[in-house]
């Protein structure tokens, strides 16, 4: 009987109780959610634990040099130091397999340090690992790693914080377990394509992508999510994503916070490259902020609109943050809608602090295409919206 299903007071097998009663696979489990110094440290309560921690399933490792020191020397000793314990923890573990690898780090600096970093994730990638995280918690300095694609039929799930990411390194179409990609205050500026045929899960976020002369290309034809949100200096493109049911996309210019601005010189871009975006045949919730509702014709919301046919609730985000005063909500009329384009448009919401000459814009452009808006405690009379 497992130990779980006995009495409250019954005895555990062998005489044993506690951790002691847990069989070896379940302790293995749970050493990997110590961080790695602690899990090592387990080492001496028993016999029985000496070398338990070598086959943690998990192995979370931090090495940000010494913190609370003000000497660079010192500072500079406590990092070694750590990659020494690092790189001897891993020879010691050898290749037992992992289902998850954690590393944060920080002041990786020198050629010395990328070598660490990169001989640590090729360690991870030949234990089988399954889950890989790299985190660089400075903020003044991207980490980089070496210019190689990832080859694992194991790894399933990938997130990066922090690094400077190049166009070898994107190409993860050697991971073909690979569903989840998280990519968070990253620089591409030299990457020229993301590239997964597994990848269903992809959120990009506080990012630069691109540079003025190369955008970033996006190849992921089995995605079913995407959260896009970061500084464009290039529309990026995407290629065919037949499965996409989610999306939410916020782009800004990387060089200012204004983003009643940013748009301008990036909205020309935009309609250069239009051609190469997908039609999203699974779209049924959209969110778009105010880059795509640009006058007098509001092309780029034309054209999101003509590449979702089976769009139903579209909301539009006219205002910066969470908080929005109003919320005009609008639905469609069944012998004004156009069919070509909002067949199957249920509900339009658009979120905005004031109606300004701006919104009422996008509001008589709507009406265009059917739809028509009620708005409680504010005067939008019907001729007013009217083409």
């Amino acid at each position: 009987m497992p130990p779980w299903k006995r009495g409250k007071n019954a005895p555990a097998a062998s005489g044993r109780d506690g951790f002691d009663a847990l069989p070896d696979g379940v302790l293995e489990h749970i050493l990997g959610f110590l961080p790695a110094p602690e899990a090592v440290g387990t080492c001496v309560l028993a016999r029985r634990w000496r070398h338990l921690w070598k086959s943690a399933t998990g192995l979370r490792i931090r090495c940000t040099g010494d913190d609370s020191s003000d000497e660079e020397e010192v500072e500079w000793a406590g990092l070694m130091k750590r990659q020494g314990f690092v790189d001897h923890l891993m020879g010691l573990r050898g290749r037992a397999p992992l289902e998850s690898f954690e590393l944060v780090f920080c002041r990786f600096h020198y050629d010395e340090d990328m070598d660490c970093l990169n001989r640590w994730v090729e360690h991870a990638v030949k234990c089988q690992v399954r889950m890989l995280r790299i985190e660089n918690i400075d903020q003044h300095h991207f980490g980089q790693l070496e210019d190689q694609p990832l080859v694992s039929p194991y790894l399933a799930r990938l997130e990066i914080v922090g690094l400077a990411l190049e166009t070898n390194f994107n190409d993860l179409s050697s991971c073909p377990s690979l569903e989840h990609l998280e990519i968070t205050d990253c620089n591409f500026f030299s990457a020229q394509k993301i590239s997964s045929q597994s990848l269903k899960h992809l959120i990009v976020s506080n990012s630069i992508l691109g540079s003025h002369k190369v955008a970033v290309h996006f190849c992921v034809p089995s995605l079913v999510s995407l959260h896009l949100e970061g500084h464009f200096s290039k529309a990026p493109v995407f290629r065919s994503m037949p499965s996409l049911e989610d999306a939410f996309v916020r782009v800004a210019h990387r060089h200012t916070e204004n983003l009643a601005l940013v748009f301008v010189p990036i909205t020309f871009t935009f309609n250069m490259e239009m051609k190469h975006c997908p039609t999203f045949r699974k779209l049924k919730s959209l969110l778009l902020n105010d880059f795509w509702c640009v006058p007098p014709d509001f092309h780029a919301l034309t054209w999101m609109l003509k590449h979702s046919p089976v769009l139903q609730k579209l909301t539009l985000q006219l205002s910066e943050g969470p908080q929005h005063k109003l919320g005009i909500k609008g639905r469609r009329n069944p012998s004004e809608i156009s069919a070509a384009i909002l067949g199957n448009l249920k509900i339009v919401e658009v979120k905005c602090e004031v109606v300004d000459e701006r919104v009422f814009k996008i509001l008589k452009f709507l009406a265009t295409l059917g739809i028509r808006f009620s708005l409680e405690d504010v005067d939008i009379s019907e001729e007013n919206l009217e083409p």
